[in-house]
């Protein structure tokens, strides 16, 4: 899977590098590693450029959206999630430990996002589309088998 496109997610917001990773909590030079393919970026900065971009896309509705509503979460899978139990619905994806939508917790951030790529849910969060900024051909992932639609 490729690298998240930190440079597109950081152009759609309008920011510069070093604005950027002030939101981010990194150090600039960071930033401009990643967007040169110096290095990839870490789970932390994937994590936080997303909540960045998908919050942009939602804009106030983001904090209302619940992934069991879209997803039709089966109340015993539902006692068992972190983000139901807390009623943080709209970060399902964001949190690497909780239960997923393939009934399992998810150990790491490479096995939740590959994941959540394929979810009806996460598509929602990022306004409709397949795919986020470096995540490569979202035909072939529109195509892709959604695992959270549950029997």
């Amino acid at each position: 899977m490729s690298d998240l496109d930190l440079r597109s997610i950081r152009e759609h917001l309008g920011l510069t590098q070093s604005a950027f990773a002030a939101l981010l909590g990194f150090a600039t030079r960071t930033i401009q590693s990643c967007e040169q393919g110096w290095r990839s970026p870490s789970p932390a900065l994937e994590k936080r450029a997303l909540l960045l971009y998908i919050a942009r896309q939602q804009g106030r509705a983001f904090g209302e959206l619940a992934c069991w509503d879209v997803i039709k979460c089966p109340p015993t899978n539902r006692d068992q999630c972190i983000a139901y139990t807390t009623g943080q619905g709209h970060l399902c994806w964001y949190l690497t430990g909780n239960l997923s939508c393939v009934q399992k917790p998810l150990q790491n951030w490479e096995e939740k996002r590959r994941i959540c790529l394929r979810c009806a849910f996460f598509k929602k969060l990022l306004g409709g589309s397949a795919s986020v900024p470096g995540e490569g051909d979202s035909s072939a992932m529109a195509e892709s088998e959604d695992l959270c639609a549950l029997p």
